[in-house]
């Protein structure tokens, strides 16, 4: 390795470290946790507990997301240091993928700068949450990065090339499925370029490489499932669940959430547009890279709620385009500075509003507080129930109590009453109405809940313990 490459490694690594200072898990983060890692620790904890995901506890997310979080049971829950290392592992693996897809095609200096200024751009849909599309961003990177070897030699993978993808395709589709939609075009491609060329030992080679990088993810896995005899909740909370219509979601909802996840993606379409203008038109590649693009961005970032993180699986693609625009415009220094500033600017104002939300004073004690009070009055083996009422389009900016539910539960020791111990998006009526069957059935100990709920559980007999801040309540068990 020369020089000049450990440097920018290096060099990757320290940025990858000053991106994520300003993160609430850090040592001296201020607490204020997102929701998704609220909840995917509070999962880990219960699973390193004997409950079964699926069936004691609800999540939409795949299984390989929970056991991402051993990270978290080497850390106590008041200081999860272990999320904030694995988040910088994760950004540093992003950022040198990065590096080496965009030294193919640019002198190395320039790959650095294209790298930093997509650090940037990473931290304006990156909210330090460890969700499923931040645990995947690297895998669909390096499948991106494939395509531009592809793109560069036109030579045929090799089997560890083959291997890491089919590792990449299997964690994507055991995490979240519509995160693997940029690796559908270029599987497609894959295949497209060995039947073009067909070679019988190239396809055995490429068969082998499917077969161990799918294995070595979904055997473990199969394997899991059929101790846990937990097949059909698998198949009925992640899998159909994923795959089917949630439930209504209202216009506004709808159109804010499109809003907001283009107003994120205008670098990268104003990026393609660039690149658009200067490709050859003609080449086959411009229009895989044009059908790659707006693939994954649809599939990523229009299909679901709009939530901006929806956006990391695209990483790689945006930073492919940018990497091609760049070789093409590499003369036109108005054109480069213009593309450069976009990129700086949104990184800077995300970074600051990271800052402000991450580091800044914030009021943990009444989740402590309650946390206690419950605790010292609940056993283990006992239920308990924290209703999620909380409205997500809000900001958190000087709210404190947006993060209450969510961090309440990774203070509590005793057991969710309903597996829907947290809403999950568009809840359906059907889940509504087993979650309260469940309620009913267990009568948890203690709930806490908002005006919204406490005349439910007033009606089938609780009683109001203590009213805690921002109109929260404490019920008690009659």
């Amino acid at each position: 390795m020369k020089l000049t490459e450990k440097i920018s490694y290096w060099l990757l690594a320290l940025i990858s470290f000053i991106l994520q200072i300003p993160h609430s898990m850090a040592p001296w983060g201020n607490g204020n946790y997102p929701t998704d890692v609220c909840i995917h620790a509070r999962i880990a904890e219960w699973m390193n507990q004997g409950l079964v995901l699926y069936q004691d506890m609800f999540d939409h997310k795949g299984p390989l997301v929970f056991p991402v979080y051993i990270v978290y049971w080497l850390s106590s829950s008041s200081t999860p240091y272990g999320v904030w290392l694995m988040d910088i592992l994760i950004l540093f693996l992003s950022l040198v993928l990065i590096y080496r897809m965009a030294k193919l095609f640019v002198a190395s200096d320039q790959a650095l700068w294209i790298t930093l200024l997509m650090a940037c751009f990473i931290q304006l849909p990156f909210t330090d949450e460890g969700g499923s599309d931040w645990l995947v961003m690297p895998g669909c990177i390096y499948s991106c990065y494939l395509l531009a070897k592809r793109l560069k030699d036109e030579q045929y993978c090799s089997l560890t090339e083959i291997f890491l993808f089919s590792v990449s395709v299997s964690i994507c589709m055991m995490t979240k499925p519509n995160t693997s939609a940029c690796m559908i075009p270029i599987a497609v491609f894959i295949v497209w370029h060995l039947i073009r060329h067909f070679d019988l030992r190239v396809l055995g080679r490429y068969a082998l490489g499917v077969v161990l990088g799918v294995g070595i993810i979904l055997v473990p896995i199969a394997i899991w499932l059929v101790q846990q005899d937990n097949f059909d909740g698998f198949i009925e909370g992640y899998w159909r669940f994923n795959t089917s219509s949630y439930g209504p979601i209202s216009a506004h909802k709808w159109l804010m959430g499109k809003l907001i996840v283009t107003l994120v993606c205008l670098p990268a379409f104003f990026t393609y547009v660039v690149y658009a203008i200067f490709a050859n038109k003609r080449a086959w590649h411009f229009w895989l890279v044009t059908i790659l693009f707006f693939f994954t961005v649809a599939l990523n970032a229009y299909l679901k709620n709009g939530y901006p993180h929806y956006i990391l699986p695209s990483i790689g693609v945006f930073a492919l385009v940018l990497v091609l625009a760049w070789q093409h415009i590499h003369s036109r220094k108005a054109l480069l500075v213009a593309i450069s500033a976009i990129y700086l600017l949104v990184g800077i104002g995300a970074s600051g509003a990271r800052v402000y939300l991450r580091l800044t004073p914030f009021d943990t004690s009444v989740d402590e507080q309650t946390a206690l009070y419950i605790n010292s009055q609940t056993e283990a083996d006992d239920f308990v129930m924290v209703c999620d009422v909380v409205d997500r389009s809000r900001w958190k900016f000087m709210d404190p109590s947006y993060s209450f539910v969510f961090r309440l539960w990774l203070l509590l020791d005793a057991k969710p009453a309903s597996p829907y111990f947290f809403l999950p998006p568009s809840i359906t009526p059907q889940m509504s109405a087993y979650s309260w069957e469940l309620i009913t059935q267990r009568m948890p100990k203690f709930v806490v809940c908002t005006d919204d709920h406490k005349a439910d559980y007033i009606g089938i007999g609780y009683t109001e313990d203590k009213d805690l801040h921002n109109d929260f309540y404490i019920l008690r068990r009659p």
